[in-house]
């Protein structure tokens, strides 16, 4: 199955370990699960927030891990938002290269009070 930006997208929670480390397994079984069962797309590493939770390293690992499982990158939207600028273009390049349609990038979450023109401006 390969996506369009169409349809049912979930946003699929990254199970840990007993090491409190992504269970790449886990998601990839849960991902397909998901893909099998009507969703036509995924946000990993997203919506909730969960991404930040993660390192660089971690998250491009499960982007990684998730293409080696057979997880079309078509069918994923991942969150690659980061507080350093370089870490949202490493990983917005890399989910590109495996074939994202797309990625969730937060708006600039720790300035308040900034005007929509601000926030353009920037």
């Amino acid at each position: 199955m390969t996506g369009s930006a169409k349809g049912v997208w979930a946003a699929a929670l990254t199970p840990l370990d007993g090491n409190l480390s992504p269970d790449i397994l886990s998601l990839a079984a849960h991902c397909r699960w998901l893909l099998a069962n009507g969703c036509d797309g995924l946000a990993v590493l997203g919506t909730t927030g969960e991404a930040n939770s993660f390192t660089v390293q971690e998250r491009l690992a499960i982007l990684e891990g998730l293409a080696q499982a057979g997880i079309p990158g078509a069918n994923l939207m991942p969150g690659t938002g980061c507080c350093a600028f370089p870490d949202t273009v490493a990983l917005c390049k890399r989910a590109v290269d495996l074939g994202a349609l797309g990625v969730l990038v937060l708006p600039p979450f720790y300035y308040k009070n900034v005007s929509e023109d601000g926030v353009f401006a920037s």
